[in-house]
């Protein structure tokens, strides 16, 4: 397919597109429109490009370009398709409906339009979104059974099929899961008033891969864990743009995700309950109204429902505050009925800046950005001979040579206890001071908390049969992951921390393993409470990538366009949670390097260091 000519249409989500817009654009005589960062954005008007075979799927109305003012870095082109052209054969028709699902802001109504009058009632593309790319459409072919007809006469109707390489798929919610393979789907048209229409549409949307990157972004909805204690992150993935506060609140309102329902609950009545449109003043106060009056929920119940509306809704830019209404029943934060986003942080993980540890000649030094200093106490002189470290304000515990024992002591290095084992892995500190601590048992791993002088088992059955390599808590506390091994590289297997209405430990929930695409993947670690950091081969050498839990790639990578590490063998990657994620890592020559301020890689003054980990 030859590249689009100076006065045919490009189309705004095609993967050409970001190629042929750095092209200067043709002087049309349009006016010009003036946005808040720019003292001018062109209106580019494109004409339309007739339907050929290289074209794949036609093009529709007027494209917009604007100034991104959401500031969630989605694309700064509008997109109105064009409505079906009189006497369009079945196939462009089934390409213009494709195209007509690619409108930004999303409407489903010019869609619509391609389908029969009957289908457009029913169809529902709210339903869920399926992500595709490579789609190529095929010619018509004759429908041998009546679509209405018992006797299975011919109406004239024809199928037309459309096959694409499969991405991912959209619940109604916006939970994302990748998929791979070629997928299909065989459209039937009819003839309505002489013009060909779609009968049988696909539950919810098609988009394609470009329109995805372009206007979708993962957001996350709040719910409570069993006790009410911790807000748990459930990520979906909505478009962005006018309606996000709305969209948002209507998929909280649905409730906890199929993944995260064991281990949660949330305080939100139903979904009915809710206003359709969730409207934001000139100020940016968002009004969320419930139908349900609120006044005979406990004020614990009130906090509850009001903290999980406000995490929700501070994703978006524009929004300064919330007030929330139920029947005649204002909720408050701190006594004031207009709730501030900065509202219920205490129901959010610990906000303390962490540190990364590490062995040094065997002492125990704390790293800090691009310093190196010995822990202060009995560990910073000597660590035993300790081959694994965990450290947090709590205390310490030590993995001593052979792995079968742990050495636990406060912070200053007294108060020692040991605890027995078999090939300990690192142990981990939780906010809540517990200690946790992962060896092999007959059936597969074990998993102890410590709280006190005596470890105590919990349910790690979704771990059975697992070689499991390493173990990380999520910084929340909520969400637990492991790597296994596979082949050069590492599975990586994520899960629910399981806990009773009275907070008490009762396990592990089922792992999930993490589809992830990067080649010889290794030392996974939480970069947030939703998204992985890891190791993995790159073209020219070992990078630091990242994925969401859910399996999506993340919209900004770790390193930051830091590229590819200096060092060669690098082994081990300790990330520090945080706006600007700290990222240390060591190599096989016991050097440790850290990501600088400016996003490059530096090497730090220490020498042997192993056991490189992040604690409080």
């Amino acid at each position: 397919m030859g590249e689009a000519r100076r006065g045919e249409r490009v189309h705004p989500h095609d993967p050409q597109a970001r190629r042929l817009r750095q092209e200067p654009a043709p002087r049309l005589g349009v006016p010009v429109i003036t946005r808040r960062r720019s003292p001018w954005v062109a209106l580019l008007t494109v004409l339309a490009l007739a339907v050929s075979a290289c074209a794949g799927i036609p093009n529709g109305g007027p494209v917009t370009r604007v100034e991104d003012d959401t500031g969630l870095g989605e694309s700064t082109v509008r997109y109105l398709p064009a409505k079906p052209v009189q006497d369009a054969p079945p196939e462009q028709i089934v390409r213009g409906y494709l195209d007509a699902m690619l409108a930004f802001p999303a409407s489903p109504r010019t869609a619509a339009a391609f389908l029969t009058p009957d289908a457009a009632r029913k169809w529902d593309p709210a339903a869920r979104v399926e992500v595709y790319s490579k789609p190529a459409v095929s010619g018509r072919v004759p429908t041998t059974m009546g679509l209405e007809d018992p006797r299975g006469v011919s109406t004239g109707a024809v199928d037309v099929r459309l096959a694409f390489s499969d991405e991912a798929v959209l619940d109604r919610q916006g939970h994302y899961t990748p998929r791979s393979g070629r997928g299909s789907v065989t459209y039937t048209l009819e003839e309505v008033d002489g013009q060909w229409r779609i009968s049988n549409p696909q539950p919810g949307a098609l988009v394609n891969s470009k329109f995805f990157s372009d206007y979708f972004r993962p957001f996350n909805l709040f719910f409570f864990d069993r006790p009410g204690r911790r807000l748990v992150a459930d990520p979906v993935h909505l478009v962005v743009g006018d309606q996000l506060a709305t969209n948002l609140m209507t998929s909280l309102a649905r409730g906890p995700g199929r993944a995260i329902a064991q281990a949660t609950r949330t305080y939100l009545p139903p979904l009915p309950d809710l206003r359709p449109s969730v409207p934001l003043t000139d100020e940016g106060v968002a009004d969320v109204e419930l139908t349900d009056d609120l006044g005979e929920l406990s004020d614990s119940a009130r906090d509850h429902l009001s903290a999980q509306v406000v995490w929700t809704l501070r994703q978006v830019p524009d929004i300064t505050a919330v007030q929330i209404i139920g029947g005649s029943t204002p909720l408050t934060a701190g006594g004031r009925e207009v709730q501030p986003m900065s509202a219920w942080g205490g129901y959010g993980p610990s906000l303390a800046r962490g540190h990364g540890y590490a062995l040094s000649g065997d002492r125990v030094v704390e790293i800090d950005d691009g310093s190196v200093s010995r822990l202060s106490g009995a560990w910073g002189r000597d660590a035993l001979g300790s081959e694994l470290i965990g450290v947090s304000a709590a205390g310490v515990a030590g993995v001593l040579a052979g792995r079968d024992r742990v050495r636990v002591t406060n912070r200053k290095g007294t108060g020692a206890r040991e605890i027995d084992g078999n090939g300990f892995l690192a142990p981990r500190w939780d906010d809540d001071g517990l200690l946790w601590l992962v060896d092999a048992a007959a059936a597969g791993a074990r998993v102890r908390v410590v709280d006190g002088d005596r470890p105590r088992r919990i349910d790690a059955r979704a771990l059975r049969g697992l070689d499991v390599t390493s173990f990380y808590l999520s910084p929340d506390g909520t969400r637990y992951a492991v790597t296994t091994r596979a082949g050069r590289g590492d599975r990586v297997l994520v899960g629910m921390v399981l806990r009773d209405a009275k907070d008490r430990l009762l396990g592990l929930g089922t792992a999930r393993r993490l589809a992830i695409s990067a080649r010889n993947v290794r030392s996974a670690s939480w970069a947030s409470t939703t998204t992985i950091g890891f190791l993995a081969d790159t073209a020219t050498g070992v990078g630091v990538d990242e994925v969401g839990i859910d399996g999506a790639d993340t919209p900004e990578a770790l390193d930051r366009g830091a590229g590819t590490l200096p060092a060669t063998g690098v082994n081990a990657l300790a990330i520090g949670p945080g706006d600007v994620p700290r990222l240390y890592v060591t190599d096989t020559r016991g050097r440790l390097w850290y990501r600088s301020s400016d996003g490059s890689w530096r090497a730090m003054k220490a020498q042997g260091v192993t056991g490189l980990t992040f604690g409080r």
